[in-house]
């Protein structure tokens, strides 16, 4: 009985090969020129500390980055490690040489201490890029002693 359950399973193992040779098509897909190529992308700074702030505010600051590659720049996604920074960026293709924006607004409120955060940015480049803020927060409703 081990045996048969042996076989028929070889059976089907080969059977369900997902490579049969004949059926195989290659699908032609036309890519768009701004998608083709990958590039480099490099910024004027990738910190910035926005030094001491009271909680509540809601501070801006604006990364300048250059296509320095060979192909557009095409920004695809933007994260951030905290729903308190919203980030706003060029969505258009930027082209070799030129610059382009990210604008990350930082909003403090309910928080203390030294806060860190990054952004990531994955665009048409060889590896995602990392951006970080910094800020120490002062919040007068929150008192902790050491």
């Amino acid at each position: 009985m081990n045996r048969f359950l042996f076989v028929i399973f070889i059976f089907t193992l080969f059977s369900c090969s997902p490579q049969k040779k004949g059926n195989q098509k290659k699908i032609n897909v036309d890519i768009p020129e701004k998608l083709t190529g990958i590039t480099e992308i490099t910024f004027n700074e990738e910190i910035h500390d926005f030094g001491q702030l009271i909680s509540g505010e809601i501070v801006v600051a604006t990364f300048v980055f250059t296509n320095s590659g060979k192909h557009n720049l095409v920004i695809e996604k933007v994260e951030s490690d905290c729903g308190c920074v919203h980030v706003d960026f060029t969505k258009e293709p930027v082209e070799p040489g030129k610059t382009g924006l990210i604008e990350v607004e930082f909003d403090s409120s309910g928080m203390f201490g030294k806060q860190f955060k990054t952004i990531e940015i994955g665009a048409n480049s060889k590896e995602p890029k990392h951006l970080a803020i910094f800020a120490i927060i002062i919040n007068e409703q929150l008192e902790i002693k050491y």
